[in-house]
């Protein structure tokens, strides 16, 4: 399968490298000091699974270069996604099949109203990972999943194709026949934790161990159930004790991308991953207070990072 990673972080260059290790002809979209890092020396994974390097790498910043292929893996932060949609347009060819791994839950969406819905599934990740240095990938976390499913429908032979070489990569990757679902129940627990991270500034261990901050943390994922089942997403009854338990049996050391961006003074995800819940609320009259502060508290930050 020839493979296009466009957005080289840390899931983009995780699975990307997995996927290259495991014999795919895989290319890496990348920029900056880190595509050149790449093209010096090869792409380095260092990971809790088994380190190893791409070397040489097929890594450049110019997708026209590339061509159409069989398959995109689409993991820009969601702040840069359409931007870089349309920039990948030289990637699409009529087979091409686009495999969006952004947080939130409207990627594909947004995706499929740039580059054509007939190209885009759903998708999504669980994976702690992040780029340590220009060229090199760290990723920490003992689950590196990754779910695909069709925008509407069970899932096709597309989907199963993709989900074979990512788990002959050695990634748990599974098919699903309700994307939504499944990218709601990721939300229930990656938007929370990044709001509670971020305006606590302590990893996952201190969150649970502190009784305030660890409820703090169930209310925000209540108020994105009562959000999801207002819009009529077929959540699990338990999805809540769920997610609670998923949290508590992080790693102590865990930390969500958009905390990593928000201490660092970086661009984050705020809008999609708090200002969206915010405003799914509003619209649907379903009242998410614990959102709203998380929202009020990270603006002020949001606004001056995107200054500078």
């Amino acid at each position: 399968m020839r493979i296009a990673i466009m957005g080289v972080g840390g899931v983009g260059g995780y699975f990307g490298g997995l996927l290259a290790q495991a014999g795919e002809d895989v290319t890496f979209i990348a920029r900056g000091e880190h595509l050149r890092a790449m093209q010096a020396h090869g792409l380095r994974v260092e990971s809790i699974h088994g380190d190893f390097t791409i070397a040489p790498v097929q890594a450049t910043d110019d997708p026209a270069v590339v061509g159409p292929v069989d398959t995109v893996i689409f993991a820009t932060k969601t702040y840069q996604l359409d931007a870089a949609a349309q920039a990948m347009q030289p990637l699409i060819g009529p087979g091409t099949t686009v495999l969006p791994l952004h947080n939130g839950v409207d990627a594909a969406e947004r995706t499929a109203a740039i580059v054509g819905r007939e190209h885009v599934l759903g998708g999504l990740c669980y994976v702690g990972s992040q780029i340590l240095a220009p060229g090199v990938i760290k990723q920490v976390s003992q689950f590196r999943r990754v779910v695909a499913g069709e925008l509407g429908g069970p899932a096709t032979p597309r989907v199963g194709r993709i989900v074979a070489a990512l788990q002959h990569a050695g990634a748990v990757a599974e098919a699903t026949d309700d994307i939504q679902k499944m990218l709601w129940t990721k939300f229930a627990f990656i938007a929370p934790f990044s709001g509670v991270g971020a305006v606590t500034r302590v990893p996952a261990g201190e969150i649970v161990a502190c009784p305030e901050a660890r409820a703090l943390a169930a209310a925000a994922v209540a108020e994105v159930e009562a959000v999801a089942r207002a819009q009529g997403v077929a959540l699990d009854a338990d999805i809540t004790p769920k997610t609670l338990a998923f949290i508590d049996n992080l790693t102590s050391l865990q930390v969500a991308s958009m905390q990593r961006d928000v201490l660092e003074g970086r661009p984050s995800e705020l809008e999609s991953m708090i200002g969206a819940v915010v405003r799914f609320g509003a619209e649907l009259g379903v009242p998410t207070p614990v959102f709203e502060f998380f929202y009020a508290a990270l603006l002020p930050q949001e606004r001056r990072a995107r200054k500078t």
